[in-house]
């Protein structure tokens, strides 16, 4: 980019060197200034005198004179083409007011042609902008800008002619006014007579676009802060001067006021974003197509050779050559382009620079011309790639202009010192140089050829810089002296400074005479490489480099040893070869060819890259070509690269870090191109110093130079497929024809759309709104309860629901629409569908014109945005935002194109709000602006624009911007015109008589504007040319009627005769234009030189049978995926087979056993405790066998539970199969999960219909070793590095050098140590003590460890939020649920109760060590009690080791032991779900509840966990230290031509094998999944130590057993329902 902005600089600079002593130039500036000069009257009439009335009437006549030859071209062009005489003497004027009262007329040169300002002080009057192109030559828009102050006089000389003889005679100033300013409906616009006048009729029109509401008081309150004064010596003028008329006028000068204009109230946005900019002027008044004058490189004529080249050029670039990486192609690219291409793209060219015609008109009226060739989007590939040419030919052109100069320097260097003998530095610029300027085909190429250019010459630039400037200084000097005291003082100017690196250096020392022994020149080496043999050989020296170097050894400097001087020379020769643009040429496409992309995560990726990236699939990658690199691949990996999430390389040589074979470099396959074939040590010498050099050419300068170029070239394509990508979206949006039904229409009917609007709040009201043909709104109706359920528990809202429903039913049959749309943005739509096509079925019972009324899906993403915008609420300023909602829906389904058109206008860039591709906000604005553009300005110009329509209906005005020739500028002036001279366009000649366009924008729009009788009163549509409502164009108006002449078997038509008869006729029975052999007409018009015209002969024929039928398809209703993706939110992209979401238990779902199953049923009993088990639902606390029976006969048996109901974090019901719950066998669903758990499942099955998936969380699912749920990955993806890293991160993990980090916390209790060292400190601390210590979490946690007994201690986490900074305390303290202000308050609240609740424990009698509470001991000393005390129940407390915390409550009541356990808390001992504030209290319950059994097993996550570290859960430890394995990208997924496409996604139709997925989730709360074991979750009854076979006890173990073990069950005797029987 440096190197192209220095190629501008010096192209700049060239053209500054005009002739150096030539004063022609100048005296045509200072003629050129005077002409402008006396255009603008600054100073007040009064203090002119009567010679600034003199000087007005000389300008008058000047006038009149220059006025008589004024563009009698552009009039006959327009006569030609339109067959009209036109008013030449109609004409409108640029008024332009000074800073005095009674300003003479004056030019629009008064305002700078500069756009960022206007020079202040002048107050500028657009009133028809659009007609004063008329008074500009042809020749003039490309005229230089020296001319500019001749075009702008001669521009002001004729509109202010043509105003006197439009107005008639002469007029005062204030008559001109009066008639002349108009407001928007064209009535004439009075301004006050005297005072100060300060209305500003930009001002006012501005703020009609901004709008701003404006006071003139206010404003002319700010005026007098902006006084402006005479200057100083005008005012001492005025004193000398005694006369008492002269003192009133000088009083008068010095109360003078500035009057402000748009420019100095509104910021220069603001005006940019209105268009009254002074370049938004200029494309105004030019009679150009917008399109042309917006363009960064002007469309200029060309020769025929010249378009010729461009046209061989854009064929190979455009249509010819590939992309790097693989591409989808453009629409129809992908077939065979034969050289019969070049010729129809140089006749595009041609129609494009020469007759400048816009895209659309070639595409539809020059169809010989480029068909079949050539189609709409080829067409715009070629206005692309023609600015493309055009930047290439400018900066070609000025290199070699400084190319010449440089030889001319170098000429005159010779010229100056004839016998000085040129050096080895220096090098003659030849003639050969220029021509490879000429033979540049690329950028890229043309930078090798300045780089190249630089290495040599950049000091010969300084020289000449120097010596422009000196001259410069020279004339300045003898014309811009200064007077100050009697002295001249000169302007000094800087000097340019000579380069000074490296290169220069070593150049400066002489080291050229030493490269030259290196035998290659550059140039050579750049030949053998490009013909891939040593065509030129290398020459050896016959002396070795060390010797031959030491010649060149300084005693001080960069040069003081040999090697200094060898390393400087390998510089220079590698510095030579890297700038040889053969050399660069050849490379560049080798490395294109030949590069691989590698990639690898940061330490940040490693931990941000997971499956919901766009990033994952291509996470590792190694070796993989680019040209391998699909869509917007390399787009995603360059942002993930920004962001910090991995680390690309690309190299044009393999990478073989990882081991295996070895392959040969690409440095090594062309330094045999620089090698000497010889064996000797002398050449070896030589050949180790050019192998070096070309290292260091190739390794420091080339590869990396390339490399940016690359990666600069795939970035490019990969935004240039999300533009076309979004491009295609909004063709599939646009391309929709208006909803239409299937009814009959009579004739003034239409079709009837009514649109609706709700919220998800169910309190917020529904609109429902019906619109016209033109989506005017005509009635809309409010329902408040019209979102509540009919089923509602409450009465009063059923009761509300059926009033809305019958209130709707009665605005149904009002209005009778033809369809209704309903949004689909939440599940929500589908209860709204089904009670209207309910309500719909009762009407239609009751009427049958209702049948037939369809609900519709509508997307609502364009719907939601007009209901928030500026624009919805200046067109309806009191309508809620919903029914805005509902106006912009009925918009979209009446026409699509005209709402979109809407969006597209707005200023405030509302269309970048609507999701197109989920990487559209990685392009750069205007690059998508500029391509959707051209695919509005193509679809309207399928449609076309009914102009009259769009005046009468603001909402449709925004559309006629994208007629093609016009733009937001031009449509705005045309607009604005015809409001003012006329009420509609009556025909398709009124723009040019009327509307004031140019013959060149005329002849580009006009068949584009279509002008129906619908849209004319009676008396307008009495001479209106039929042929207008058509797409004929008005140029080929007469063969329309030659053929509906020749149709009609009539003579010819007289002069007297209506042209319209026969058109209406022939329309009224086209089949006889079948009759037609439109192949000889079109012959005929050949042979008389008229052109190729068989297309549009047919084009014609058709227009007669049909004009204007709307070509798009017909609406469709909503596709099954798009309604599941807009109703969920969810795209195959975040929702996806095998994806691993987490959800919440809802439902145990059962299923009632059948009347054989019933027959079947064998109750069955616990041999341990003696209870009976229903075989269906399982319950298992029956005390007889009848109860079992009894529980199934009554039906209150719920059935055998088969699976789980979920629901998803994005409204989605998820099932899982009882099966599906664990590897292991389970009976019953409640053994794994329970309502209100959120467990890890994975995804199986997507269901579109039902809105469900199929999910399951075995352990070995979730786990997926084996990467059955893993999408396919990148073919590329490197595995073994992938693996690599993980295994440094488990060694890692398992090592750990820091596993906290140090905090700042002053506070006795906390120590900057490990949980081990926190434990050593504890041993010698009394029991309750506690220390705080930083945690291994993180930094915004802490943790406390406090002593239990002697070997006991129990660690908790402490979350803190509202930190500071990193290292020192939260001011808000969490454990669990409960908040904390500081430390002390977590030792008084939370470590000391339960100390002393430990203490009272620990003094209890039945309190026993049991070292730690070592099971099998304590049932040992059950055992021994129970013997010596039979009639007793032993029990024992005790301090659990291997759960800090808990203690073991062991009892025996009977000949089997039990285990339980109990919490400690704050509040008291947690034992059975219950807190106890006291032992006593606890020992009662014990005592009293022992015979019953305790309660269920409750898994992990069902129950608020106690607050200690081993409880607080992490996703990491839910999987039990596994790390899921994410699915990829799927590979074949990038080519697809949807980027979101459910057909590879999913199987059948009901259901589909799809790739759904949502968000990532961080769980702020435990979550338990089946892959947990017992042993993690301490205070859950299924985590206990497992107790030996012997000490089983009576619930506990059964159900345990019962998940695959062998429990001690017996089926009673006899059997089944037999035996109940007997």
């Amino acid at each position: 980019m440096e190197e192209e902005n220095l190629l501008d600089n010096e192209a700049e600079e060239s053209e500054e060197d005009g002739g150096g002593d030539s004063d022609s130039s100048e005296s045509e500036e200072e003629e050129q200034n005077a002409d402008a000069e006396e255009l603008i009257n600054d100073k007040s009439e009064e203090s002119a005198g009567s010679d600034a009335e003199s000087d007005v009437e000389l300008k008058k006549k000047r006038k009149k004179r220059e006025y008589e030859d004024l563009l009698e071209d552009d009039y006959d062009l327009l006569e030609e083409n339109l067959g009209l005489n036109l008013d030449r003497k109609k004409f409108r004027r640029v008024h332009v007011e000074s800073d005095d009262d009674d300003a003479d007329v004056g030019s629009i040169s008064n305002v700078s042609r500069n756009s960022g300002g206007v020079r202040r002080g002048k107050r500028i009057d657009l009133i028809h902008p659009a007609l004063e192109q008329q008074s500009i030559d042809d020749d003039e828009l490309y005229s230089d800008s020296d001319n500019e102050a001749d075009t702008q006089s001669k521009a002001s000389t004729n509109q202010d002619k043509g105003a006197k003889e439009l107005f008639g005679g002469d007029m005062t100033d204030s008559e001109e006014e009066d008639d002349f300013i108009v407001d928007e409906m064209g009535r004439p616009i009075n301004r006050k007579k005297g005072g100060d006048q300060s209305t500003d009729r930009a001002l006012v029109e501005a703020q009609s676009v901004f709008g701003l509401d404006f006071d003139v008081e206010e404003f002319a309150q700010y005026g007098e802060d902006k006084t402006g004064y005479l200057d100083e010596e005008e005012d001492e003028e005025y004193e000398d001067d005694a006369d008492l008329e002269t003192t009133y006028r000088r009083k008068k000068a010095r109360k003078k006021k500035q009057k402000a204009s748009i420019f100095d109230v509104y910021e220069p946005s603001e005006l940019e974003r209105g268009h009254f900019t002074d370049k938004d002027q200029e494309i105004r008044i030019t009679d150009l197509p917008e399109q042309f004058l917006q363009r960064s490189y002007p469309v200029e004529p060309r020769e025929a050779s010249e378009l010729e080249q461009e046209a061989k050029w854009i064929y190979q670039h455009a249509f010819v050559s590939r992309t790097i990486s693989k591409q989808p192609s453009y629409s129809n690219t992908d077939r065979y382009r034969p050289e019969s291409t070049i010729s129809k793209i140089k006749d595009t060219l041609d129609y494009i620079c020469n007759k400048c015609f816009v895209i659309p008109y070639i595409a539809n009226y020059k169809k010989e011309y480029v068909e079949p060739e050539l189609d709409m989007y080829d067409l715009w590939r070629v206005w692309v790639w023609d600015e493309k040419w055009c930047q290439l030919c400018s900066r070609k052109g000025s290199l070699k202009k400084l190319f010449v100069k440089v030889q001319q320097l170098q000429f005159d260097q010779l010229r100056e010192q004839p016998g000085v003998v040129l050096t080895d530095d220096t090098r003659p610029l030849e003639e050969q140089d220029i021509e490879r300027v000429e033979a540049v085909q690329t950028i890229e190429e043309l930078n090798d050829v300045y780089s190249h250019f630089l290495l040599y010459y950049a000091n010969d630039l300084v020289t000449i810089r120097n010596k422009l400037k000196e001259l410069l200084r020279e004339q300045q000097s003898q014309e811009e002296v200064t007077i100050e005291d009697g002295e001249s003082k000169e302007k000094k100017m800087m000097k340019h400074a000579k380069r000074r690196d490296f290169y220069t250096i070593c150049q400066e020392s002489g080291l050229s005479a030493l490269i030259d022994k290196f035998g290659l020149k550059p140039e050579h080496f750049g030949d053998n490489l490009r013909d891939g043999y040593q065509k030129y050989e290398t020459e050896q020296h016959p002396v070795e480099p060390e010797e031959c170097a030491a010649e060149f050894v300084q005693p001080t400097g960069h040069f003081s040893t040999v090697e200094a001087v060898l390393h400087g020379a390998r510089h220079m020769v590698a510095m030579r070869i890297a700038n040889d643009p053969t050399v660069r040429q050849v490379l560049r496409r080798a490395f294109r060819e030949r590069a691989i992309l590698s990639v690898r995560p940061t330490k940040k990726g490693k931990k941000e890259i997971d499956e919901n990236s766009l990033c994952y699939g291509f996470k590792y990658l190694k070796n993989k070509p680019v040209r391998d690199l699909k869509g917007d691949q390399f787009l995603r990996i360059v942002q993930a690269e920004q962001d910090g999430l991995l680390i690309t390389a690309i190299r044009i040589d393999l990478d073989t870090s990882g081991g295996g074979r070895s392959f040969s470099t690409f440095f090594d396959e062309i330094k045999q191109y620089f090698y000497r074939d010889e064996f000797s040590l002398l050449v070896e010498k030589w050949n180790t110093q050019r192998t070096q050099a070309l290292g260091h050419a190739l390794l420091r300068v080339l590869y990396p130079l390339m490399e940016r170029e690359l990666r600069t070239k795939l970035l490019q394509e990969a935004k240039e497929f999300v533009t076309q990508y979004c491009v295609d979206k909004m063709h599939q949006w646009l391309n929709v024809a208006p909803y239409s039904t299937e009814r009959e229409l009579e004739d003034g009917d239409y079709t009837k759309i009514m649109g609706c609007s709700f919220t998800e709040d169910k309190e917020m009201p529904t609109f429902f709104v019906v619109l016209d043909s033109c989506g005017e709104v005509v009635d809309f109706l409010k329902l408040n309860h019209f979102m509540k359920r009919k089923n509602s528990y409450w009465e009063s809202e059923k009761l509300d629901k059926e009033s809305d429903i019958d209130k709707l039913s009665n605005f149904l049959m009002k209005h009778r629409p033809d369809v209704i749309a309903v949004p689909a943005f939440c599940r929500d739509a589908l209860m709204v569908v089904t009670d209207l096509k309910q309500c719909l079925t009762e009407l239609e019972g009751e009427n049958e014109e209702m049948a037939g009324v369809q609900v519709e899906l509508v997307d609502p993403s364009m719907a939601r945005i007009y209901g928030k915008s500026k624009r919805g609420k200046e067109e309806f300023p009191e309508y809620p935002e919903s029914l805005l909602e509902a106006i912009s829906l009925s918009r979209r389904l009446r026409d699509p194109l005209m709402e979109f058109c809407a969006l597209f206008a707005s200023p405030e860039d509302e269309m970048f709000s609507v999701k197109m591709h989920v990487l559209q906000n990685a392009l750069p604005k205007e690059n998508l602006y500029a391509a959707l553009q051209t695919e509005f300005i193509t679809r309207v110009s399928e449609v076309g624009v009914d102009i009259n329509l769009a005046i009468e209906h603001p909402h449709l005005l925004p559309c006629v911007q994208f007629v093609a020739g016009l733009g937001p500028r031009k449509a705005a002036g045309l607009i604005k015109n015809l409001k003012q001279e006329t009420s509609s366009l009556e025909s398709r000649a009124q723009l040019v008589t009327v509307c004031s366009l140019g013959p060149k924008v005329f002849m580009n729009c006009a068949g584009f504007i279509k002008i129906t009788n619908s849209t004319l009163n009676d008396s307008d549509s009495a001479g209106k040319d039929l042929l207008d409502c058509t797409r004929i164009h008005p140029e080929t108006y007469e063969w329309a009627r030659k053929m509906a002449v020749d149709a009609l078997e009539y003579d010819e038509l007289g002069d007297d005769a209506n042209p319209n008869s026969v058109i209406e006729e022939i329309m009224e029975s086209p089949e006889k234009l079948r009759d037609l052999d439109l192949d000889a007409f079109a012959e005929e018009l050949e042979r008389q030189g008229l052109g190729k015209k068989r297309a549009t002969l047919y084009d014609i024929r058709d227009e007669l049978f049909d004009p204007y039928k709307d070509k798009r398809p017909q609406f469709a209703s909503m596709e099954l995926e798009e309604q599941f993706s807009l109703l969920t939110g969810e795209t195959p992209e975040s929702l996806y087979e095998g994806k691993l979401i987490t959800c919440t238990v809802v439902a145990i779902v059962r299923r009632k056993p059948s009347r054989e199953l019933l027959d079947r049923a064998q109750p069955i009993q616990n041999e341990m405790t003696g209870f009976w088990q229903c075989p269906f639902c399982l319950q298992d606390d029956f005390h007889d066998i009848g109860l079992v029976w009894n529980h199934i006969d009554e039906g209150s048996c719920p059935g055998q539970g088969i699976g789980v109901r979920t629901r998803l974090e994005n409204g989605l019901s998820g099932f899982i199969l009882t099966k599906n719950l664990s590897d292991k066998p389970v009976n019953t669903p409640e053994e794994r999960v329970n309502i209100g758990r959120t467990i890890h499942c994975r995804i199986l099955r997507v269901n579109l219909e039902k809105f469900s998936v199929d999910l399951t969380c075995r352990s070995s699912d979730l786990a997926d070793h084996d990467s059955r749920f893993s999408l396919p990955k990148d073919t590329y993806f490197d595995v073994q590095g992938e693996e690599q890293d993980n295994r440094v991160d488990r060694n890692s993990k398992k090592n750990p050098k820091n596993q906290y980090m140090k905090r700042v916390i002053v506070h006795q209790a906390f120590l900057n140590v490990s949980y081990k060292e926190a434990e050593q400190s504890l041993v010698a601390m009394e029991q309750g003590d506690a220390i705080f210590r930083p945690s291994s979490k993180g930094p915004d946690h802490l943790t406390v460890t406090w002593k239990v007994t002697d070997d006991i201690h129990q660690h908790i986490d402490i979350l803190e939020k509202d930190k500071p900074n990193a290292f020192s305390l939260g001011k808000s303290l969490w454990i669990g649920e409960e908040e904390y202000e500081d430390l002390d308050e977590i030792l008084a609240r939370f470590i000391h109760p339960m100390a002393q609740l430990a203490r009272e424990l620990h003094a209890y009698k039945c309190y026993r060590a049991a070292d730690g509470g070592d099971v099998n001991k304590l049932i040992k000393m059950l055992a021994e009690e129970k013997k010596n005390h039979p009639s007793r129940i032993p029990y024992y407390f005790s301090a659990s080791k291997q759960l800090p915390g808990k203690y073991v409550l062991s009892y025996q009541p009977a000949n089997k032991p039990k285990i339980e356990y109990f919490t400690l808390t704050p509040d008291g001992y947690r034992y059975r779900t219950i807190i106890h504030s006291d032992i006593n209290s606890l020992l009662k319950y014990f005592k009293e509840h022992y015979r019953e059994p305790p309660p269920r097993p409750v898994m992990p996550g069902s129950v608020q966990p106690t607050p200690t570290t081993s409880m607080i859960m992490t996703p990491g430890s839910l999987l039990g230290g596994i790390q899921p394995y994410t699915p990829s990208q799927s590979v074949h997924r990038w080519s697809t031509t949807p980027q979101y496409g459910y057909q590879q996604l999913y199987s059948g139709q009901q259901s589909a094998q799809a790739s759904w997925v949502t968000p990532a989730y961080t769980p702020t709360q435990p979550i338990g999944t089946p892959v947990q074991t017992p042993g993690r979750t301490p205070h859950y009854v299924a985590t206990m130590p497992q107790v030996p076979h012997q000490a089983s006890f009576s619930r506990g173990r059964g159900q345990h057993k019962g998940r695959g073990g062998s429990a001690p069950w017996k089926q009673p005797a006899g059997g089944g329902r037999r035996s109940r029987k007997q």
